[in-house]
Formats: structure tokens, sequence, C-alpha cells
């Protein structure tokens, strides 16, 4: 932190960082298993678990208002099974910690994505937003006991998105009054299109677009500005790699 004097005003100079990253089961099934059950098993009788924490902002300053998760799963054959049926619950056993509820009905690779936020699955929003870590139970049953079987789970989550509109994909917001230089690195996970922009709250209907790899932008922020993500398929996710704000205000 660098304090420097102009005239009588006091100029604060500070650089803000966070880099969430992208935290990941891997893939949790080495072989193959064979999906025994025909109803939903409790969390207790998951067939996979694992714990993840997504890094909490170090400043207060940076409010996390979004976050993605992905889930690729392989259906490797169905027997005389028709459906294999998959429940991601994080923490609790409830259809409010319900991350994805999935029906399948083919073999092959299964790709689904979520964005959860503060109007939609809010409760595990506010788990995964807190820092801590979480463990997520994948839950597997089919409509034939001991046919269908799997050889590839794995989940990802990121501060990100899955939304197709940049004003949909609003990711974080950072509270600032004063002059702001912004670096953001945003990359995808999946296929398709990815984009970025930042508004200020003063601009709702003005944005800057924000290449992958840029250079550093320098703006005038008034209250906050939010960054929005988006990709153009909706099985994929584009997320928050790292970012850094230097910003100065007057004291």
């Amino acid at each position: 932190m660098t304090d420097k004097y102009h005239s009588d005003t006091k100029e604060k100079i500070e650089t803000l960082t966070y880099s969430p990253g992208l935290p990941t089961t891997g893939d949790k099934e080495p072989g193959t298993h064979t999906i025994v059950p025909t109803a939903r098993p409790a969390i207790a009788g998951a067939q996979y678990s694992h714990s993840l924490t997504l890094l909490k902002p170090s400043d207060a300053r940076l409010v996390v208002k979004r976050i993605a998760s992905r889930l690729n799963v392989n259906i490797a054959g169905l027997g005389t099974a028709t459906h294999v049926y998959c429940s991601v619950r994080v923490d609790v056993d409830d259809t409010d910690h319900e991350l994805f509820n999935e029906d399948w009905a083919s073999i092959g690779n299964k790709l689904d994505a979520v964005d959860t936020y503060d109007t939609s699955k809010a409760v595990i929003f506010n788990l995964l937003k807190d820092g801590a870590a979480h463990t997520f139970y994948f839950l597997f049953w089919a409509d034939a006991a001991s046919q269908a079987t799997i050889d590839l789970v794995q989940l990802w989550e990121a501060v990100g998105s899955n939304a197709s509109n940049v004003y949909l994909g609003l990711c974080l917001r950072i509270n600032h009054t004063g002059l702001m230089q912004t670096a953001i690195n945003y990359t995808p996970l999946g296929t398709g299109d990815i984009s970025a922009a930042l508004w200020r709250s003063d601009l709702a209907n003005v944005r800057l677009n924000l290449a992958q790899y840029s250079m550093p932008h320098l703006i005038m922020v008034k209250d906050y500005i939010v960054l929005g993500l988006t990709t153009s398929v909706p099985t994929s996710l584009v997320y928050l790699s790292e970012c850094y704000f230097v910003v100065r205000s007057e004291q």
C-alpha cells in the first residue's frame, strides 16, 4: 500500500487480488462401476463423495455473485436398464442442497453445468462462497439393478457462469469509487465462444468488453463495477482464473 500526496489531497493506492481458479474432484471412478440401486440412495450410501474448497476473496470489497459447477459422467453400458439417474448434493441430503438432478437414457459422455447465485440454488451458493470445505455427494441409481455401468465421474466448481448473456452471468462485484486499473483472466471449461464485460453501477447500459488476454484497463468507478462472463454452450462454463484491481481513492 502506498500513500501519495498532491497539494492538500491524500491519495490512497491499493491492489486487490483474487485467484479462485478451478477446484475439481478429478475423475472419481478409476475403473468401471456397476449401478445397483433402483431408487435414489441416501448420502450415507453415496457411490462417490469429494470435499472441495472455493477460495473466498480476502478483501470485503470483492464480492462473489455467481458460482458455476460442471458435471461430467460417462455411461459405459445400460444392459436392460433404460435410464440412469444421478443426483449431486452438497453437505446435506435434501432438495435445497441438490446441485444436479439428472435423467439419462443413452450411453456415452454426459455433460451438464449449472449456475448458483442469490436467487437460484441460493442455499448451495451461500455454502460454496463462504471459503470453507464442502462435500459433494454423487448418488446414482437406475431402473434395472446391476445392469448400467459408469466409468467416469467428475465435477468442477468456479466463480463463473454457463449463462449465454453477460447481463445474466454477473460473477464478481468490486466495490470502489475512484480510479481503478483492472486485469482479468477468464478461461473456458468446455467448448463454445466465451466473453466478458465490466459495468459501472451508474452506467448500466454501457459496458467494457474484455478480451480473454488483454492489457489492463484504467477506468473511473462510481460505487462499484460488476464482471459478467458468458459461454455459448450451456453445458460448458467460463470461469474467473485470476484478477487484480489497482484502486485509487482520495482520503
